[in-house]
């Protein structure tokens, strides 16, 4: 349960980075029965607040996640599987941490944000491997935060990582864990089965249409279909524009010549070099003399009675005040000396160390640098296209005729659900199924009505007419009548196997064999296998397996086998105990699941300490749950 949370404390820049909570092990945590109470805020643990914004915007970032997984989800399904409730957990507990932390004084400085920050690789430059501030600001608008915001957050994610480290500091298991977890995992089962395939269940026939309405209606969270809506859609998108957009060549080179000369193709070359003031120009050359014969710097010094010399390490050109100084230690090489006539007299310079990362040539980067253009193009266009799109719309023209007008593509989608799947074909439409923005004003905008021009994506806009809506109905026999006959089919073959099954199941329970139970029902047979917990084998699935380590040695009890269309009885024949010894993978996880049961216990004695308040009102909004009055 606390998978990583020490490293994702450690570096919590790359665990906000790609949107995952630094203290995510809390979001399984009960705590429901917190949630009573008033106040300005959604909710507040002792002298901390969460705002609504914080639970939107992670309530969002949780709804990205999923969605990377199960495009078809919506924010109502997850909330009612949980998701909402976990997000409050986590943000309470996060809350609670950051209370006790602040209460013992732990704080994060500003020198540690920026080093995270500056850090991170999504905020470099692709052509110098540097903080690129413009990376920063457009990380920060797609993913819906201000600056101040982000960098809050990430000084609370700080100090909870100090409070963490602090807890679980020393934190060593008894070495009787390791052994139980050893003996657990380790354990084997050897298992036989009498498989009873789908097969035995023979023809069940075919269902009239009265049959299947009837189970249709039994069956209605099945077949009922969502609300569908068709819409008109207007988008301006610059990604879609660039491909066609032709760049200059002349231009091309022009940007990657600006590139070279101001560094930003590559880091910047660096020198660590000695200088020695000297009184005139043989006093500098005699020291070059003497460091071309191999004596050290030192030793120099000492004898010319100059003393030490000036040492700059790791400098950029620009850095060196005397900038005659600066172009000859950049002219050098490492182990390099020359006598150098600076604007305040001669010097003795000596070279230790030179880094000159190598600029790539053109043909490396073309590729990019084009791209960037014809993304700056296709910007421009665009705002072209859009200012004349309003214009044509502010004369009385409809979206179809403003669209015309402007050469922009008009796009109509038949009826669809609220997540973008096509009714008539099941198929999802991949051209807006990741456009948030877009389908949920496709979701809100009222029939025969025009949303808002609204900006999405990488500079985009749209706005789309919503020309039709069907209620959510349970779907007529026509239009699903293939889909209900196989779930029906389904539905009757396990029926049949289900009195085979717990006939064969008495039979063994009374004692007789499985080969004997076999040999009288024609179609089944026996199997064998040994296993481990997370082990699998032929028909042997992680389903059957896991119920056979739920069972007792020598019980007969039933499973499903196989593609869960087989069904089986089976009976643990035998149960080895696994060895005491762990290797270095169950090592960890056994550290790990220490640590979590010590945070975990932490984390509710802090909740037991603080008054936690829950303004329900503003929760159920900021999850979607309501609308804000």
């Amino acid at each position: 349960m606390l998978s990583s949370i020490r490293n994702l404390a450690r570096s919590p820049i790359a665990v906000l980075v790609i949107i995952v909570p630094v203290v995510a092990a809390f979001a399984l945590f009960g705590i429901n029965d917190i949630f009573t109470g008033t106040g300005n805020a959604v909710a507040t643990v002792g002298s901390e607040r969460v705002t609504l914004q914080d639970v939107n915007r992670a309530m969002q970032r949780e709804m990205r996640r999923l969605q990377m997984e199960n495009p078809r989800i919506t924010q109502q399904e997850a909330d009612e599987a949980g998701l909402g409730d976990n997000v409050m957990n986590l943000l309470v507990a996060q809350a609670a941490i950051n209370a006790q932390a602040r209460e013992l004084g732990i704080a994060a400085t500003d020198d540690q944000v920026f080093e995270l920050i500056h850090g991170a690789p999504a905020f470099q430059s692709v052509f110098s491997n540097r903080f690129d501030p413009a990376a920063y600001q457009e990380w920060l608008r797609q993913e819906g935060w201000t600056a101040n915001a982000f960098e809050a957050q990430l000084r609370g994610d700080l100090r909870r990582q100090q409070f963490i480290d602090a807890a679980l500091a020393g934190a060593t298991p008894p070495a009787i864990f390791g052994e139980m977890r050893a003996r657990y995992q380790g354990e084997t089962r050897t298992i036989r089965a009498l498989l009873i395939p789908p097969a035995l269940a023979g023809d069940v026939g075919t269902p009239d249409d009265e049959t299947l309405e009837a189970f249709i209606a039994e069956n209605e969270a099945f077949f009922t279909l969502p609300e569908q809506r068709r819409i008109t859609l207007v988008r301006l998108d610059p990604q879609l524009v660039a491909p066609d957009v032709a760049v200059d060549e002349d231009e091309l080179r022009e940007l990657y010549e600006m590139r070279r000369e101001t560094g930003e193709l590559a880091d910047a070359p660096l020198r660590t070099f000695l200088q020695w003031v000297t009184p005139d120009q043989q006093t500098a050359e005699n020291i070059v003399e003497r460091l071309g014969a191999g004596e050290a710097p030192a030793s120099i010094a000492a004898a010319t009675g100059l003393g030490d010399p000036v040492r700059l390490e790791e400098v950029e050109q620009f850095a060196i005040p005397d900038q005659v100084i600066g172009r000859a230690a950049f002219e050098m090489t490492q182990g390099e000396a020359r006598a150098v006539q600076g604007r305040l007299g001669w010097r003795a310079v000596y070279v230790e160390a030179a880094t000159d990362p190598e600029i790539p040539e053109f043909e490396a980067v073309a590729d990019e640098l084009r791209a960037e253009l014809a993304g700056d193009a296709a910007d421009y266009r665009v705002l072209d296209a859009l200012a004349e799109f309003e214009d044509q719309r502010g004369r009385g023209a409809t979206l179809e005729e403003a669209a015309e007008g402007a050469g922009i593509p008009l796009e109509r989608f038949d009826f669809m659900t609220p997540d973008a799947f096509e009714i008539s074909s099941g198929a999802p439409l991949m051209s807006i199924i990741r456009e948030e923005t877009i389908l949920e004003a496709a979701r809100t905008t009222q029939e025969g009505f025009e949303s808002d021009l609204t900006q999405f994506g990488d500079g985009g806009y749209f706005i789309l007419r919503v020309d039709a809506v069907r209620g959510s109905e349970l779907a007529p026999l026509a239009d699903v009548r293939e889909q209900a006959e196989a779930f029906w089919r389904l539905r009757q073959i396990d029926d049949r196997l289900q009195d085979t099954v717990t006939e064969a199941l008495s039979r063994a329970e009374a004692g007789e064999s499985l080969d004997a139970i076999a040999a009288s029902i024609p179609g089944t047979r026996v199997e064998e296998t040994t296993l481990t917990r997370g082990q699998t084998a032929g028909p042997f699935t992680q389903t059957l397996v896991n119920a056979a380590f739920r069972a007792r040695l020598d019980t007969p009890f039933e499973a499903r086998a196989g593609d869960q269309r087989t069904r089986t009885v089976a009976i643990v024949t035998a149960i080895t105990p696994g060895s005491a010894e762990l290797d270095s993978e169950a090592r960890r996880a056994v550290t790990e699941g220490y640590e979590s049961d010590i945070v975990i216990a932490l984390e509710r004695a802090l909740l037991d300490s603080y008054d936690v308040r829950i303004n329900t009102q503003l929760r159920d909004a900021a999850l979607g749950r309501t609308e804000i009055d």
